[in-house]
């Protein structure tokens, strides 16, 4: 099963709003529904995001203009986890779930977007769609 600790870190853990703990609570059940159904351990790469820690993934990518840095993720709400998935087994299993992915309530970045990880959130995008363009 997943745990908490691999969203968030207890430190970061101890000084976030109510809301966003009860995100996470969110995500974390709905996490391991998820890893339940799909029999296989996982490697969470990314849960909650801290804006200093999201800012500086972006600056170690060399992106730091805050127009180019997805600054509504709902990694900074404790809505979103990514997943490592290297040889896209994770992928291809998702495609074949699909009814059940959207019975526990994720959506996804394109899989186009996101080469080696899945990102998951618990929340639509604005457009509504299960696949988005980040």
């Amino acid at each position: 099963m997943i745990s908490r600790k691999e969203l968030i870190s207890d430190s970061d853990y101890e000084i976030i709003g109510q809301d966003v703990k009860d995100n996470i609570e969110e995500l974390l059940l709905r996490l391991n529904k998820f890893r339940a159904a799909y029999g296989k351990p996982v490697t969470i790469t990314s849960g909650f995001r801290s804006m200093e820690k999201h800012l500086a993934i972006y600056a170690q990518k060399g992106i730091t203009d805050k127009a180019k840095i997805p600054m509504k993720s709902k990694h900074l709400t404790g809505q979103a986890a990514d997943i490592a998935d290297a040889d896209e087994a994770l992928k291809l299993w998702i495609m074949h779930n699909l009814d059940f992915m959207q019975s526990i309530g994720f959506w996804f970045e394109d899989f186009q977007s996101t080469k080696g990880w899945v990102h998951m959130q618990i929340i639509p995008p604005k457009s509504g769609k299960l696949f988005f363009i980040p």
